[in-house]
């Protein structure tokens, strides 16, 4: 696993941020099986979330997705039933 899921991994076990990573764990999974390598690009991935960097000493991050972020897992739910 890439150091991205690892942090959507670690922010899944903290509750002020579980549904957020959930969500973002999702759009990793779709632009991972979406590109024909099997890789999730900065240039696919950074366009459906936003990240939040805590700061120095510290490179936590949280990420959060946004408005394209939501709009296209509102998208995969109606395919998905």
């Amino acid at each position: 696993m890439g150091k991205l899921m690892d942090r959507l991994q670690a922010q899944s076990k903290d509750p002020d941020h579980k549904k957020d990573a959930e969500d973002c764990i999702k759009l990793y999974n779709w632009v991972k099986d979406t590109d024909k390598d099997g890789c999730v690009w900065s240039s696919r991935w950074s366009p459906l979330v936003d990240v939040t960097f805590k700061g120095f000493p510290s490179d936590k991050r949280t990420h959060k997705p946004n408005v394209t972020g939501y709009a296209l897992l509102k998208g995969l739910e109606k395919t998905s039933c």
